[in-house]
């Protein structure tokens, strides 16, 4: 049983890990997002701006989209490790459970049958009993 138990918490543990980390490379592609938003909106105009500059700026917001979904894929590859790590865990999980209830189900089973062989020993012992309370042996 310890070592189910220990296996058990070891998933769980890669199941927290997996999903801290698709946490954080959510986070990073919400940070993306904003920054690729806060630069499209300071979208310069044409007044004021070489063409080489212009250049330059859509040169930028090209890499910063690929750099997106580039962390798109990150993300959805983090999504697919931690549902994996979660359901090794959940089965894992199950097992442990299952192998726990039938534990103490034998356990229970034990407890009575103990109990009933005590009181068939008890019952097959009434005359010493009587002897014992009465005063005579």
């Amino acid at each position: 049983m310890s070592l189910a138990s220990s296996e058990e918490r070891r998933f769980g543990e890669e199941s927290g890990k997996s999903q801290r980390r698709l946490n954080e490379q959510l986070s990073r592609l919400g940070e993306l997002h904003a920054y690729r938003r806060g630069y499209q909106g300071k979208s310069p105009g044409t007044s004021g701006m070489n063409a080489i500059h212009w250049q330059d700026y859509h040169n930028f917001l090209r890499r910063l989209d690929s750099a997106v979904q580039s962390q798109q894929q990150v993300v959805r590859e983090c999504e697919q490790n931690a549902e994996a790590h979660r359901q090794r865990w959940m089965v894992k999980r199950q097992k442990l459970e299952s192998l726990q209830r039938v534990l103490d189900k034998g356990r229970a089973e034990d407890a009575a049958y103990a109990a009933r062989l005590e009181q068939k020993q008890l019952d097959n012992q009434p005359h010493k009993a009587r002897n014992i309370f009465d005063g005579t042996d």
